[in-house]
């Protein structure tokens, strides 16, 4: 974050996935900090921009043909507000009903790693 003290306020799990609340931080660089975050774990912006965007990893076609073998991973990202107060939802957009039983068990697995992993790389950027 640019020479700004910005303060993680919130990080609260949902099911799917986690929403955020930091203050006193440009918009634009928390996106860019969830971009980082993502990108530093194999996934790429597969489509919007790092505002409201979505970020995958693995092959649909894989997927389709594997099933729950297959490793897939697709995050919606929204990021909205002002300097005074940046909220971020980050959420899973994969059920893994398309694996079976197993899919699905995998994907509620990576779901867990995921908020776990961001909420960490939050706290270790940012200050409380």
């Amino acid at each position: 974050m640019n020479e700004i003290r910005a303060s993680l306020q919130q990080v609260l799990f949902t099911d799917k996935g986690l929403n955020i609340s930091i203050a006193n931080a440009p918009i634009q660089d928390v996106a860019n900090l969830l971009a980082e975050f993502f990108m530093s774990r194999g996934f790429i912006l597969g489509s919007g921009t790092p505002l409201t965007g979505v970020y995958e990893t693995g092959s649909k076609g894989a997927r389709v043909a594997l099933g729950g073998f297959s490793k897939r991973q697709k995050y919606s990202v929204n990021v909205w507000g002002n300097d005074n107060l940046v909220n971020a939802i980050v959420q899973s957009e994969m059920s893994g009903a398309s694996g079976s039983v197993l899919g699905v068990v995998r994907e509620r697995k990576g779901r867990d790693e995921i908020k776990l992993a961001l909420q960490y790389f939050l706290q270790s950027r940012i200050s409380k």
